[in-house]
């Protein structure tokens, strides 16, 4: 195997090992999420992709999934209710779950998406691999709330919505996108709240 594939089995491996270690108690008397908190979420969100990935009936490439303190959000297009079932059902079992809010929805009959057939594995990998490695990034950077942020990777351009405290925190974050191995271009999309 060459570099690249070594290095998002690699990356795919820390996480599974750091989210090993992060437990989450389901009652706060802090509303503040930590940077454990948001690796926990990181990880349920990386063990639902890498089960779509491996799965046969699902198209990865068209379900975004996304993780909030132990809730799950699918979003995408699938080209039945069946397939919207099973992503959801996959979505449900993966440890650390407590909900899942299925917003799938189906994809007019005979479209699967210009280029999707085209990304290759590695792609996927590459690219789970940097929205992975942002997500970390994100969480230990001070004067960040990561939990307010979503990224996602395709292709290697890197898109950051959500909503942060001021400009600096949505710059904060765009640089840290851009200066992630693998990155070619960040869409920054962050809303500064008002």
């Amino acid at each position: 195997m060459n570099r690249h594939i070594h290095q998002p089995l690699i990356a795919l491996a820390v996480i599974a090992i750091l989210s090993l270690g992060c437990s989450r108690a389901d009652s706060r008397e802090n509303a503040e999420r930590t940077a454990g908190d948001a690796i926990h979420d990181a990880s349920i969100t990386m063990r639902i992709k890498t089960t779509y990935l491996f799965n046969g009936h699902l198209n990865p490439f068209r379900i975004n999934v996304d993780t909030h303190d132990g809730v799950v959000t699918l979003h995408g297009t699938v080209p039945s209710d069946v397939h919207r079932d099973l992503a959801a059902e996959i979505a449900k079992n993966a440890d650390g779950v407590r909900e899942v809010q299925n917003e799938l929805r189906l994809a007019p009959s005979g479209s699967d998406g210009p280029d999707e057939a085209d990304k290759s594995f590695g792609d996927a990998v590459g690219d789970a691999t940097t929205t992975a490695t942002i997500k970390l990034s994100l969480a230990f950077q001070r004067g960040v709330k990561a939990s307010r942020i979503a990224v996602h990777t395709d292709r290697g351009t890197v898109t950051l919505t959500g909503e942060v405290d001021s400009q600096a925190e949505r710059q904060l974050a765009a640089r840290i996108a851009r200066d992630t191995d693998g990155v070619k271009h960040v869409v920054n999309q962050l809303i500064v709240r008002g």
